[in-house]
């Protein structure tokens, strides 16, 4: 017996029907035809030219940004790393104006005081010799240069440590997307060189937010108190400060206000730091 027979006299055809599929793969085109598979985004097709006007030379230049909209998550790291499908977005969140060579996060790019301001000016004038052509997409190489040009200006800026540590972080993260990504074209050397990479920014966002923790208010780098705090348990759990981990999985754990996404992933932390401790018995 078809699932559907009988329905003919009702003046119901059903042809060719997966009753799990979704709606949009059932739903026929207009002319009756079946649909087809939708043609795979590209990563170009996601981003477009921004224009910025650079605060410390005023001058005006264009940089790649990523269009939200056209962006699909597929989740995230269990350092919250945002996960997405046609594009990663941290590729394009270092910014760089191609005139003085001024470099920052997006979300703080215009965030620069006078005194600052003067400094970076003094230190980037005439030292700057500009950025290749990156075409229609940057690559993970251009990233990972611009992230070191970001954390130059952060440095010579004097910013908030927050701010430092979140700069090493995201340079950790697009380290990790180039491992990833592009796995297939990176040799054993290059890779375990990536790997040391990866961790010695992971360990510079970890000591930057410990310090961070004693003198400044939340949020930081847009996080509030208890995200902050899982974060960096994660980041001690990498570079392997099993005990500091958990010293901060403790202010989660005990707080019965929190809210229970960050505590079940506070006690699965919990559980990993077990089992590695367990391992070097």
């Amino acid at each position: 017996m078809g699932l559907f027979s009988g329905l003919e006299q009702f003046g119901i055809k059903v042809k060719d029907v997966d009753i799990y599929a979704t709606p949009d793969e059932n739903k026929p085109n207009l002319d009756g035809t079946k649909k087809t598979e939708a043609k795979p985004i590209t990563e170009e097709e996601c981003l477009f030219p921004k224009t910025y006007t650079c605060p410390i030379c005023d001058g005006k230049f264009k940089s790649l940004a990523v269009r939200v909209g056209k962006l699909r998550s597929i989740g995230q790291d269990l350092d919250l790393r945002p996960l997405y499908k046609e594009v990663d977005p941290i590729k394009y969140d270092a910014i760089v104006c191609t005139h003085c060579g001024y470099a920052s996060l997006s979300r703080y790019f215009n965030q620069v005081m006078p005194l600052q301001a003067k400094k970076l000016r003094a230190e980037l004038k005439g030292n700057f010799e500009g950025l290749k052509s990156e075409g229609q997409k940057y690559s993970y190489d251009d990233a990972i240069m611009r992230y070191k040009m970001v954390l130059y200006s952060d440095v010579l800026g004097n910013v908030q440590n927050s701010r430092k540590a979140y700069t090493c972080l995201k340079l950790a993260w697009t380290i990790r997307g180039k491992l990833e990504r592009e796995a297939m074209n990176i040799s054993e050397k290059e890779r375990k060189q990536l790997q040391e990479d990866e961790l010695e920014c992971i360990q510079n966002a970890y000591d930057g937010y410990i310090l961070a923790f004693s003198n400044e208010h939340f949020p930081m780098s847009g996080m509030d108190e208890v995200t902050l705090t899982y974060l960096v348990a994660e980041l001690a759990f990498r570079i392997g400060k099993y005990k500091e981990a958990l010293t901060f999985l403790s202010r989660i754990l005990t707080d019965q206000n929190v809210a229970s996404r960050i505590k079940d992933k506070s006690l699965d932390l919990k559980e990993r730091i077990r089992e590695k401790v367990k391992e070097g018995q």
